[in-house]
């Protein structure tokens, strides 16, 4: 029987048709997991959404069809527009639970895997926020190429690299790219070619992804 936790990498694999069964357990565990992520990511989806917008708002991954996240997988890992809709809910949930600007972690997914699930680097980092295998175990992510898993298990470790460094984003961004030693060893930003371009590309996203939240918010006043 298939362990529920390991579904998503059985079917990165591509070896998902080996396990007939898989199908109607997975469709068990997301029918539960909607149930129990309905009411919070709900509230999210109406804080964000703009007023006018009538379409139904996305309740997380757990809401999203079984044929959508076969789409999908089979698709090579980019987002449908479902699917980017039901990561940037998953997105909006692990930001509050671990007080994180939710642009900030837009950002770190954008240039860590540019919103693909099934992102390894020639390091090993795995899945939508390019974990470490030891750093998943740390955070208690079992499977990192699960959607909800890897962006709450990111999400908690950039807290921690905040907390670290007393909140400064720059040396958290630095620590979450080459390692909280490589940070305090050079004291600051690492000479590191991939973390000196990753820290202003992340950051440029993140301003990116602000303005953008600015100029919605001055939309919707207008019609308000």
């Amino acid at each position: 029987m298939i362990n529920p936790m390991n579904l998503y990498n059985e079917i990165v694999r591509g070896i998902f048709s080996r396990f007939p069964e898989g199908v109607t357990r997975n469709m068990q565990m997301m029918q539960q997991r909607t149930a129990n992520a309905a009411n919070a990511s709900r509230a999210v989806a109406a804080r964000n959404a703009p007023a006018n917008n009538t379409q139904p708002a996305a309740e997380g991954i757990g809401a999203v069809p079984f044929s959508a996240i076969m789409e999908y997988f089979n698709g090579g890992g980019d987002a449908t527009p479902l699917m980017r809709q039901a990561i940037e809910a998953e997105i909006e949930l692990a930001a509050a639970r671990h007080d994180i600007d939710p642009n900030l972690v837009r950002a770190v997914i954008r240039a860590e895997s540019n919103y693909r699930h099934d992102a390894v680097s020639h390091a090993g980092a795995m899945g939508l926020m390019q974990l470490m295998p030891n750093t998943a175990a740390s955070l208690g992510v079992t499977n990192p190429f699960d959607i909800r898993q890897n962006i709450n298990g990111g999400t908690e470790y950039l807290r921690r690299m905040l907390d670290m460094f007393d909140q400064d984003v720059d040396l958290a961004l630095a620590a979450y790219n080459a390692g909280q030693g490589a940070v305090r060893r050079h004291g600051g930003i690492p000479p590191f070619a991939e973390t000196q371009a990753h820290v202003p590309r992340v950051r440029q996203f993140f301003e990116e992804y602000t303005l953008q939240q600015y100029q919605r918010a001055a939309e919707d006043s207008r019609f308000a």
